[in-house]
Parts: structure tokens; sequence; C-alpha cells
């Protein structure tokens, strides 16, 4: 009798061995499965520039933009400090104006410095402002002559709101403004200093991706 009890002794406490060792390789599974986000995050946007007007030369002489193409890029990190990010943002739209004449193009390179406040598990709010370089580029649409393709340095604004629909990805409506602090000035093939000024707004849709 005694050796029978001695025996289920040593059965039953092989058989918790067992079960706390598979226990302890289940949890060191799990905690290895998770991965750890490292902030980094990349948005890619498309819709139209805003109408505006275009000083050429001094503001006695304006031309009416009208509404165009624009895109953005942007690459992205999030620091963990109470929602701000740091962020590389590049912009660009096309118009043509006074009839298809003239082409103009404007693009800005700018670093910004967004903040973030998340609404719920899905929506977020977030404003941003950069700074860096205006490009400006105002052309014949038939033969090519240029008569500005400058840069200047210049400012970003920008507000929007994503909707997270995937573990990583979400959805981005935004407004922005760009402009230039002064004139961009460009010097032609006549030797002749051109100058132009004008602030883009548009309105971009797209989609947010985190690494």
């Amino acid at each position: 009798m005694t050796r029978i009890a001695i025996a289920a002794g040593v059965a039953a406490c092989a058989f918790a061995s067992s079960a706390l060792a598979a226990d302890l390789i289940v949890d060191k599974a799990v905690d290895y499965a998770t991965p750890a986000a490292n902030g980094l995050y990349i948005e890619l946007l498309a819709g139209v520039a805003f109408p505006g007007t275009y000083e050429y030369d001094g503001p006695d002489d304006p031309y009416d933009i009208p509404l165009g193409g624009a895109l953005a890029g942007v690459i992205g990190f999030d620091t963990g400090l109470g929602g701000l990010s740091v962020e590389g943002d590049v912009f660009i739209s096309q118009r043509d104006y006074e009839d298809g004449l003239y082409t103009l193009t404007t693009g800005t390179a700018m670093a910004a410095l967004k903040y973030t406040v998340d609404l719920d598990e899905t929506f977020s709010l977030y404003g941003a402002a950069g700074l860096g370089g205006f490009y400006l580029r105002d052309e014949d649409a038939d033969d090519g002559d240029l008569y500005i393709d400058s840069w200047g340095l210049g400012y970003l604004l920008k507000a929007g709101v994503t909707a997270q629909v995937a573990d990583n990805v979400s959805l981005v409506g935004e407004l922005r403004y760009a402009n230039s602090f002064s004139p961009v000035e460009y010097v032609d093939s006549d030797s002749e200093t051109n100058t132009g000024h004008i602030g883009v707004g548009a309105a971009l849709v797209g989609v947010k991706l985190d690494f």
C-alpha cells in the first residue's frame, strides 16, 4: 500500500511539472509574437488646389488662377510625446491660367511638427505647421518659355482627420495652405528679374500606412 501511495505521489508531481512547463512555454511564445510599433508612417494624398491670385511682377498686375490638381506625400515619426510627430512633407500643384496660355506649378518641401488628438479608437484630429522651401514655376504652355523657375523660403499649415480602417491603415482627409514669405525671384534668359507670389490652398484625401 505504501508503494502505491509513493508511486501515485510521484506521478502527480510529474503531471504538475509538465503542466507548469507547458504554461511557461505558451506564455513565452505569446510574448515573442507581440510586435512592437516603431512610430514610422507614410501618407499619400491627392486632391484639388483651390483658385488663387497670382501676383506677377508686383500686386498691380494680378492673375486669377483656377482650380487644379494637387498631390502630397508625407513621411513621419510619432515621438510618443503626447501626440507629437515630426514629418517631412512634399506638396505639388499645377494649374493652367489665362485660358490655358500659361502653366503655373507650385511645390513645397517642408519639415513639420504635427499634433494629434484621438477622439476614440477610430477617429483622430490633427494640426501641423512646417517650414522649408517653396517652389514656383511659371511657363508658357505652348513654347515652354520660363518666366519664373525658382525656390523661396515658405511655410505650410494643415489640419485633418484620420479614420483607422485596419491595424496599420487609416484614411485621411486634409485641408492645407502653403505660401512663400516673400515673392520668389528669378532671372530669365533675357537677364530680367521676374517675381511671383501666390498662396496655395488644397483639399486632399488619401491613405496613411503605419509601420
